[in-house]
């Protein structure tokens, strides 16, 4: 049985080192980057089947990323939330401290076309709600593009909901026959956002018109719904339970998503695709990204920390209460998804613009 001086005598010879110092070094650099590569469960395995003497060697090296703390840029104002939630878990599967910062103007593309240039080691990220940077791509010039940066990991992705005031609607045919009668107006919270988006394509589907309000926020949004400014909003389900509970807003359909034909948490609500409206959807998620060009063996190990961080139990239980969908999808998955994206924003690309308008857009 080998024993570890004899492992290093046998790697100076291989090498050509000159002595048992350079051949552990070298060993060690090896054995950090192999333990990268192989992942915890095998490198596990590999420990238990080694000698003792090596196997101790073995589980002291620790794999060459991470060394150091890990920053999460992201977006304030309640979207920091999930990746927050998160945080304490990737701590524990990394190794080292993670830390999440908030960036004012994340709407912009001179924060993605900054976050282009940082350095690909692992150590900078970016977390967001897709497909947030293709729309900064479609209503400005822009000199980033989301295909160029590194998928890492998408943990969750959320319900797009049609929301009416208690007292209007009684249901979706009730909403679009008034619809198709006059120009309804809907609430979002931001001109060029996700729910901007969303209901473009919802009212293109539907072949209604439409005036967007925006009101600078989600919680302004649904006050002015519930005042009866706007004739509804399309929205997020995890920015609703408050105000579902108080019973001052009413869920009148799920707009039509991945998930078939009824939400997890909204079995009892009309689903679009149900009723027939096989609309065009773009699916939201939160996402994290890397920088072009980072190396394969990086994102390996973040991906593997995702995927235990959102099967702990604390966090499981937060996403219920706050409605998020756990949906993982790896590196490869994500970058296929975020391809798919791309078609189905530039078609209404002219829209976008139009409604926003170029120098607005550049400025978020």
């Amino acid at each position: 049985m080998m024993t570890r001086k004899e492992f290093l005598e046998q790697v100076m010879k291989m090498a050509n080192l000159k002595d048992l110092k350079q051949a552990d070094e070298a060993t060690r650099a090896v054995i950090s980057l192999t333990k990268i590569i192989i992942g915890p469960k095998l490198s596990k395995k590999i420990a238990e089947v080694s000698p003792p003497d090596l196997r101790e060697g073995w589980e002291a090296i620790k794999p060459a990323y991470p060394k150091k703390p890990i920053k999460i840029i992201t977006c304030p104002g309640g979207e920091d939330a999930d990746i927050r939630q998160l945080a304490p878990f990737l701590q524990k599967y990394l190794g080292v401290e993670v830390t999440v910062e908030n960036i004012v103007g994340f709407w912009g593309k001179i924060l993605f076309e900054k976050f282009q240039m940082t350095e690909p080691d692992g150590y900078t990220l970016i977390s967001y709600t897709f497909p947030r940077s293709i729309i900064v791509e479609n209503i400005s010039e822009t000199h980033f593009r989301t295909r160029d940066l590194t998928p890492i990991f998408a943990w969750s992705a959320g319900n797009q909901l049609l929301v009416v005031s208690p007292e209007t609607y009684k249901n979706f045919d009730h909403f679009l026959k008034e619809a198709k009668s006059r120009r309804l107006k809907g609430a979002i919270s931001v001109k060029g956002g996700i729910s901007h988006l969303s209901g473009l394509l919802f009212a293109e589907g539907l072949g209604i018109q439409v005036n967007w309000v925006p009101y600078g926020g989600l919680a302004s949004s649904i006050s002015a719904l519930t005042r009866k400014e706007v004739d509804f909003m399309i929205c997020l389900a995890g920015a609703l339970p408050s105000w579902i509970k108080s019973g001052k807003i009413k869920i009148l359909a799920t707009l039509p998503d991945r998930f078939g034909m009824s939400s997890p948490y909204f079995q009892n609500i009309e689903n679009l695709r149900a009723l027939g409206y096989d609309l065009p959807t773009i699916t939201v998620r939160h996402i994290l990204e890397a920088p072009p060009n980072t190396p394969s063996h990086i994102i390996t190990v973040l991906e593997e920390a995702f995927k235990n961080a959102i099967r702990e139990p604390a966090y499981m239980e937060w996403a219920r209460k706050n409605y998020v969908i756990i949906d993982p999808l790896g590196a490869q998955a994500l970058a296929q998804e975020i391809n798919e994206a791309y078609p189905k924003i530039e078609k209404i690309k002219e829209r976008l613009k139009e409604e926003v308008g170029e120098a607005e857009g550049v400025e978020r």
